[in-house]
């Protein structure tokens, strides 16, 4: 059986030992606000096209969605969970749960 390893800090993680599961989500979301374009649209549209030419076309994905899974050891575990948590206050509401559907 192939040792797994901690994707935080490499320790190997033995069979049978507590091992915890991050699974992370980043997505591009929309606040139903569009800007009024700088150039004429037309103009804007030729540029924006260009841009996603000479794009990478893995790069332009992550930009819109990424996923991965980790697997933590427990001092690991402890300091992603304290290093991501939302503070209690701020200038948005962070939601538990999103829409399963993207807009």
């Amino acid at each position: 059986m192939k040792t797994r390893r901690c994707s935080r800090c490499g320790k190997g993680l033995s069979p049978g030992v507590l091992v915890y599961v991050v699974q992370v989500r980043v997505f591009a979301d929309f606040d139903g606000i569009l800007l009024e374009p700088s150039k004429e649209i037309n103009r804007e549209i030729e540029d924006l096209l260009q841009e996603i030419e000479h794009s990478n076309p893995e790069e332009l994905e992550k930009e819109v969605y990424e996923e991965y899974t980790l697997l933590l050891c427990k001092s690991c575990r402890d300091l992603f969970v304290e290093e991501t948590r939302p503070p209690r206050e701020g200038p948005f509401q962070i939601r538990r749960d999103p829409d399963p559907v993207f807009h």
